[in-house]
């Protein structure tokens, strides 16, 4: 599996606003970011090599050749705004393990709630800014990120391919960041208006209308004490295709 995307920064801030996992046919099967490209230029190819969407929390890359645990803007690093080839991270070893077989030859989407590169994402501080940044969003006051590489325009966006699987983790609180709430609830809205069967993993005693009321769709680097339960869900959801939610103890 390779692994593109595209890196902006504003504001001595990283953001990853667009990427993409390409499952290879084989091992000959190496593509550049420029062919990646020439699969997804237009919505009628996108339809035709987008095979699937994935919803993360946010998002940690770097591009080959970088170190993605030291700051990209200290790494002499040139190529933003542009369509590259980023390092396979580990968060994204679960995936290409559960949806090597059934996705050959073709290209899965990688959405995130919040498209800055933060270790530190779950900060109080940060996800005060985010909450009060997303009140403001459908209104034409100003945010403290730029609405236009941060976040996802939860109210337009459409999601490609046959399958859409939510695994952003469990941290969402209605009560403490209602409007962070509010956007991941309209994006997994979306997703069922357009007819389109959402795919997760979810804790067994929190049943799954309990795992969809509070949106929480679990991701195996974010719950450690379940890491391995959780990755063996996920892998248990793409033996079948389209994949079908599943739960874990």
């Amino acid at each position: 599996m390779q692994y593109f995307g595209t890196i902006q920064t504003k504001y001595e801030e990283i953001f990853l606003t667009e990427s993409y996992m390409y499952f290879n046919y084989d091992d000959e099967d190496i593509i550049t970011a420029k062919e990646l490209k020439e699969k997804i230029k237009t919505g009628k190819l996108r339809k035709k090599n987008i095979i699937g969407t994935v919803y993360l929390y946010n998002p940690i890359a770097a591009p080959i050749g970088f170190d993605s645990k030291k700051f990209l803007l200290d790494q002499d690093f040139e190529d933003f705004d542009k369509l590259i080839e980023l390092k396979v991270e580990n968060y994204l070893t679960t995936f290409k393990q559960a949806m090597r077989e059934n996705c050959k030859g073709k290209i899965v989407e990688i959405k995130s709630l919040f498209n800055l590169v933060e270790k530190n994402i779950d900060s109080s501080k940060l996800l005060i800014k985010f909450n009060e940044d997303l009140e403001k969003y459908n209104s034409n006051q100003n945010t403290e990120f730029d609405r236009d590489i941060m976040y996802i325009d939860a109210q337009t966006f459409i999601p490609n391919g046959k399958f859409v699987f939510f695994c952003w983790g469990d941290k969402i609180s209605d009560k403490e960041f209602p409007y962070i709430n509010e956007y991941a609830k309209t994006l997994y809205e979306n997703v069922l208006q357009l007819g389109k069967k959402p795919v997760y993993v979810y804790k067994y005693e929190k049943t799954e209308q309990g795992a969809i009321e509070y949106l929480q769709f679990s991701n195996p680097d974010q719950n450690h004490k379940y890491k391995n339960s959780i990755t063996n869900a996920i892998k248990e959801a793409f033996k079948e295709f389209p994949p079908t939610p599943k739960p874990y103890q």
